[in-house]
């Protein structure tokens, strides 16, 4: 089994990823984290902080020399450069380590984030599909414009139909409009509506969830229709791993080769 948050790159099929509190019947359709154009915005005002602490102490040194008429000691600068140095490192695999780790999952049942506020803490948010009353696609704020027309990244929001009981309900009077965030991901008009087709198919045919195909990024049409054929073998009873077929086809194939000619 694959540690999901070591991933990369997320490899369809998701079937060998698991993450903590997924239920045994649970299959997850989607997995997606922030945009790396997000991680590289927070990498640079590392750096702009680090640039900033350099010319402070740059002016300050100046200062400091026409003041009291003396330099500083010549090792300081040395020091406050390696400092800085470390600051970026540190920093780096801070923002990278909490981009890496906070992840969005899409399963059969429910919504769910996993967000890492530093590299060793994290909590959960999670909306069950029943709970989910309407979708959109937004992006907001001067990095979000940009990102939205250069990589067509935006934000998934989820609203809640969970009344202050816990317990769903259509009585707008009783709904307290909760919003659930999937941020700064790519694909999402595509996830969307795909979104939109399972909440379509839990209301009228919840059985069918089980074996609802994933969501597949960046494919369309024919093209996704040829990707699933290929990995995917689709029958009376659901979705089956084709790769898993072909395995058990070429296991039966070699027994037979290895078979003594009488």
């Amino acid at each position: 089994m694959k540690k999901i948050y070591q991933e990369k790159v997320f490899v369809f099929p998701y079937d060998s990823y698991r993450f903590a509190g997924q239920a045994t019947d649970e299959r997850i359709l989607y997995i997606t984290r922030e945009h790396k154009f997000f991680l590289f915005i927070k990498m640079f005002f590392v750096l702009l902080i680090a640039a900033a602490i350099f010319l402070a102490t740059y002016v300050f040194s100046l200062a400091f020399k026409n003041i009291f008429a003396f330099d500083y000691p010549s090792f300081l600068l040395p020091l406050i450069l390696i400092l800085i140095v470390a600051l970026i490192i540190i920093g780096f695999w801070w923002v990278y380590s909490v981009w890496q780790k906070s992840l969005a999952i899409l399963t059969n049942q429910r919504l769910t984030k996993i967000i890492y506020t530093t590299p060793f803490n994290r909590y959960n948010q999670s909306l069950p599909l029943e709970m989910i009353v309407d979708t959109s696609c937004s992006n907001q704020g001067f990095f979000g414009g940009i990102a939205h027309s250069l990589l067509k990244i935006d934000t998934l929001t989820a609203r809640s139909s969970a009344s202050s009981s816990g317990v769903a309900t259509n009585d707008v009077s009783r709904v307290n409009k909760k919003y659930f965030y999937l941020e700064n991901i790519q694909y999402c008009e595509d996830l969307q509506q795909y979104l939109n087709k399972i909440l379509s198919v839990l209301s009228h045919s919840p059985e069918r969830l089980s074996s609802f195909r994933p969501f597949v990024p960046n494919l369309k049409a024919e093209a996704r229709a040829k990707f699933l054929q290929e990995h995917y073998k689709v029958g009376e009873e659901g979705v089956e791993v084709k790769k898993e077929q072909n395995k058990i086809e070429e296991q039966a194939q070699l027994s037979q080769e290895e078979k003594p000619v009488s």
